[in-house]
């Protein structure tokens, strides 16, 4: 799909607010109400905008560290590969998971309620994996940017 400055402007405004209005998202891009809205769903057939979603703030929800974990996994098992990619996605520690280029193959952006959970995290969940060789994390200790914004 090819976008032009209306489809751009419509989705800066949707990053801010997903949840706004189509007279009001009209309203910020000079457009009227219906021809936002005919945009923004042309734009989600296309999958330009894969789903709408909530971000949420995960110290407000108890989870007072978040870290960046590098994992490298052993490539000649693939079935314990296989298990690494299964098992992750089944922790709710995880927020994101990437698979990655470099000395490391997958780098987790995780979340933990302390450094004593996010320690019991690694080791209980991490590293017992059998196809884990080795993991190096970082904690973050400030967010300058997330999700587009400042």
């Amino acid at each position: 799909m090819q976008l032009d400055r209306f489809d751009i402007a419509i989705l800066g405004e949707l990053r801010k607010d997903a949840r706004i209005s189509w007279s009001a998202l009209g309203e910020k891009v000079s457009l009227s109400a219906p021809a936002a809205q005919r945009r923004v769903q042309a734009m989600q057939r296309s999958g330009v905008i894969q789903y709408f979603t909530a971000i949420l703030d995960t110290r407000a929800m108890g989870a007072a560290v978040k870290a960046f974990i590098q994992v490298k996994i052993a490539r000649h098992d693939q079935d314990a590969a296989d298990q690494f990619r299964n098992t992750i996605a089944l922790y709710e520690e995880v927020e994101s998971c990437y698979q990655i280029t470099g000395n490391m193959d997958f780098i987790l952006i995780v979340n933990a309620r302390d450094i004593e959970s996010l320690g019991d995290f690694l080791e209980n969940k991490i590293l017992y994996l059998p196809s884990v060789t080795d993991a190096i994390s970082s904690i973050v200790l400030r967010s300058l940017k997330e999700h587009g914004f400042i």
